[in-house]
Parts: structure tokens; C-alpha cells; sequence
């Protein structure tokens, strides 16, 4: 006997996609694209509600997302998110996308979040089988000679995510903590060494300062969106404070970064006052000479000028550079685990 195979009508579903195969049998749901820019809010809120539900400490707002889903030609928001409603309300997503890999791969995202009301319903199986489908769609256009592979990011404690992957063939490959500093006192003393200077970031060192992460981190795990567009993108991100920054020049280049960000809107949600260490880098033949313990300690002490109270960084727990001992040292500790999940496409 052959298996039935149900499939989601046409109708509000992004044009050019695949339906959604073996969707629940549930009264009133509809899968559709998303409203744009009017759905955001409604994202945003599905968002947030999910990671508290998960004991995730992070929230979003409707312009973050305006600027993480924008366009780029690693992402179209008209056709790389769909939207599950019942009775017209969002209760459920799945958001794509994909990165070229430093090794030569291309990763294909999935990922998405259900309203805890929603759960355990067949909503998040349905939503994964979709944009495995629609990933494959995508990958189908791009050069057959390189490993392409799913991937999924989580958090230990989003105990339903990690066993709907691990259900249907997610393997964990890699390891990242999420680290924090308590408080912003006592930072170490952290000189640069002779000849090198911390200069204030400036609108036109944002050039610069983006082909240095991008040179830095090649000799890492993963990738990242290297395009005109995805730099476009950055300089429009609602967070975005110059003055966070600190940027290491020698001999008129920079030569080491990290762009900080506070999150002001998610620090008001969760009632904190919390700095985020972000793209700590130092160029290859720089590396070695106490740059990037000096960077961090000058983040600390640049969050704290402007108001924040604790910091949080990430940090590849295999990183080869030395970075998890590097941050405990300067009085960060692990507080959050998560998984970077792989299988074939």
C-alpha cells in the first residue's frame, strides 16, 4: 500500500516554493509568506515568546528583524520564510538562507520556532520537511562540485528542537558556548604592545574593519555572508554604535577589531543593562603579540562607559587560536551551550 502524501494548498504560500508535505490535520491551519514589513511585529513576538517559553535570554524587535531578513542574494525574505497560522495568527515559522563554508562547502540553514501553545502538534516536523524542500530547491541552482549540507544552531535547553533534528538524521558536529562577565569592575590591565593604538572607529574605517573579520575568521569554522550586500546590511543594523567599537592600527592599518553591540531594546525586555563582545579578530600575522586580550579588555571598559553592567561573548568551543582561555582569564564564564547540527542535503 502506498503511503498518502498531504500536501498544503496554494493559496498565500510564496510563489515558486514547494507545499508543505504531510501537513497536521489541524483545524484552521494555513501556511502563507510573510507580510512584509507588516508581519514583523507579530514575528518578533512569536520570537520572543518562544525563547522564554525555552529559557533563552534573548529577545528581538520587529526592526532587528527588519535588517536580519532584508534581501541579500543569500536570502530572499519572499520565498526563505514561511509563516504557519491558525485562523489567521501566527503560530509557528521556518526561516532559511545559506552561507559559503571556509571549507568550501555551502551550508543551507533550517530553522524556525512554534508557540509553545503549538507544540508537539506536528507543526515544527512540517515546517522542517518544508524548508529541507525548499533548501534543496535552492542548492539545485548552485555548483554541483562543492559538499552541501542542512544546518541547524541550538541551545541544550531547546530539548524539542534538538530531537526533532536528531528524529530526522541532525547529527551535532560542532560545539559554542555563550559566555558572560558578571560585572564590569576590576577589568585587567591589557597594554598593546609598542607601535600599536587604539583609535576611535570612524564611518569610513567600516570598510575596513568589515575585510578584516572577513580575513580574520577564514581560518575558523563555518563561514559567513561576504557579499556587497550582506556589508550594506551591517552598517543598517538598528544596534549599530560606533563608539562600541575598538579598532587596533599599525602602521596606518587596522590590524584588530572587535564591533561591540548593545542591544538597548532586548536589555529593556529582559530588564538588564548587558554588552556584547562581538567579532573579536586579529589579523594572521598579528597574532600571538597581546592583541586580543588587549581588544577585549578594551571592550569591557567601553561597555561600561556607555552604561552596561555585564558582557556576553560567543565563542567556538573548539576554537584553534586559544579564544575559551583567552576569555575565562579576563573573568568570562560559560553559562550557555549549544549545538551546530549537520546532515546531507
Amino acid at each position: 500500500m502506498t503511503d498518502v502524501v498531504r500536501t498544503s494548498s496554494r493559496p498565500g504560500m510564496p510563489e515558486g516554493v514547494p507545499a508543505v508535505p504531510n501537513p497536521p490535520a489541524i483545524d484552521g491551519l494555513t501556511f502563507r509568506q510573510l507580510a512584509w514589513p507588516d508581519g514583523l511585529a507579530e514575528l518578533s513576538a512569536l520570537g520572543n515568546v518562544s525563547n522564554e517559553a525555552d529559557g533563552i535570554p534573548s529577545r528581538s524587535t520587529p526592526a532587528d528583524l527588519a535588517n536580519w531578513y532584508s534581501a541579500t542574494p543569500h536570502f530572499d525574505p519572499s520565498r526563505d520564510i514561511l509563516i504557519g497560522a491558525l485562523d489567521g495568527r501566527m503560530v509557528a515559522a521556518s526561516i532559511g538562507g545559506w552561507e559559503a563554508d571556509n571549507d568550501e562547502g555551502r551550508d543551507y540553514m533550517t530553522w524556525g520556532f512554534v508557540h509553545p501553545a503549538w507544540r508537539r502538534r506536528g507543526l515544527g516536523g512540517a515546517l522542517l520537511r518544508w524548508m529541507e524542500a525548499r533548501q534543496r530547491q535552492v542548492a539545485a541552482g548552485h555548483d554541483s562540485g562543492v559538499a552541501k549540507r542542512l544546518e541547524s544552531w541550538s541551545l541544550v535547553q531547546e530539548a524539542g528542537r534538538n530531537a526533532l533534528l536528531e528524529a530526522n538524521g541532525y547529527v551535532p558536529i560542532r560545539f559554542w558556548f555563550d559566555m558572560e562577565r558578571p560585572h564590569l569592575d576590576d577589568v585587567p590591565d591589557a597594554p598593546l604592545p609598542q607601535g600599536f593604538e587604539f583609535r576611535p572607529a570612524r564611518e569610513e574605517d567600516t570598510r575596513e574593519a568589515w575585510e578584516v573579520e572577513i580575513a580574520a575568521f577564514r581560518d575558523h569554522f563555518g563561514g559567513m555572508d561576504t557579499s556587497e550586500e550582506a556589508y550594506l546590511q551591517s552598517l543598517k543594523n538598528p544596534n549599530l554604535d560606533l563608539r562600541n567599537w575598538v579598532l587596533v592600527w599599525h602602521e596606518g592599518r587596522i590590524v584588530g577589531i572587535a564591533l561591540n553591540r548593545i542591544k538597548r531594546a532586548e536589555n529593556e525586555l529582559l530588564g538588564i543593562q548587558r554588552g556584547l563582545v562581538i567579532s573579536v579578530a586579529v589579523l594572521s600575522g598579528y597574532r600571538r603579540l597581546g592583541l586580543g586580550r588587549a581588544i577585549v579588555a578594551e571592550s569591557l571598559r567601553a561597555l561600561k562607559r556607555a552604561g552596561m553592567t555585564t558582557a556576553r561573548l560567543g565563542v567556538d568551543a573548539e576554537n584553534p587560536h586559544g579564544a575559551l582561555g583567552l576569555y575565562e582569564s579576563l573573568g568570562f564564564s560559560v553559562v550557555e551551550r549549544g549545538r551546530i547540527y549537520r546532515k546531507p542535503l
